[in-house]
């Protein structure tokens, strides 16, 4: 599993659709309740994990383990830690479990780039992954 993150509109998606330009890909919402990956699929791309809530995303990595086994597996996370704090306590509370579900999510992955404006880095992986812009 390759987990790529960074920022809102820093070039994550893009990072991606380049990455697997030419293979039959599948693109699916983490929010959606039924997740199914189709047959023949060479990539599926998992969109939107940040808005999971703790129980959900649980159940999501024990599947993308299960997928990761039959295809490709990316998913795309946004970085919501960094920044100001927010006032609203409900809000401190959201980016705290988000931070706790990524911690999770980085350590079953082999690995891990952050997008920063459009620049790639790999944090975690035996392959060092080229920009591709």
């Amino acid at each position: 599993m390759h987990v790529i993150f960074g920022g809102a509109f820093n070039g994550k998606r893009a990072y991606v659709e380049n990455m697997i330009q030419g293979r039959k890909a599948q693109w699916l919402d983490a929010e959606l309740e039924v997740l199914v990956l189709l047959p023949d699929v060479e990539v599926v791309v998992i969109l939107g994990v940040e808005n999971l809530l703790e129980s959900k995303g649980k159940k999501l990595i024990e599947k993308l383990e299960i997928w990761d086994k039959q295809a490709e597996v990316i998913v795309i996370a946004t970085e919501i830690g960094r920044g100001i704090v927010p006032m609203d306590a409900s809000m401190r509370k959201l980016r705290d479990d988000v931070g706790r579900f990524y911690q999770q999510l980085f350590t079953k992955a082999s690995r891990v780039t952050r997008i920063w404006y459009g620049i790639s880095q790999t944090l975690k992986g035996d392959e060092q992954i080229e920009n591709l812009h």
